[in-house]
């Protein structure tokens, strides 16, 4: 299980454990896994799926370190 955040400037929108993370990378989608290499990536508009919670961005940045911690930034017009 790897820890995930995911936030906009105003609220979190979720953080908790999950299993996988699929996310709308710039140059497309890619997933995130336990002990997935160390990662940062510009995201664009479109889908973050965090196991079976599905959260529409506008853009955002992504980050996952060697702590097994996943944080994503959305845009304001997240939901």
């Amino acid at each position: 299980m790897l820890k995930v955040v995911l936030v906009k400037p105003d609220e979190i929108l979720y953080e908790g454990l999950a299993e996988s993370v699929f996310l709308p990378g710039e140059y497309g989608e890619f997933e995130v896994l336990t002990f997935h290499a160390p990662i940062m990536s510009v995201l664009k508009k479109g889908m973050v799926r965090i196991d079976e919670r599905i959260f529409n961005i506008s853009e955002g940045i992504a980050k996952f370190n060697e702590h097994n911690e996943l944080i994503i930034l959305a845009g304001p017009n997240a939901a």
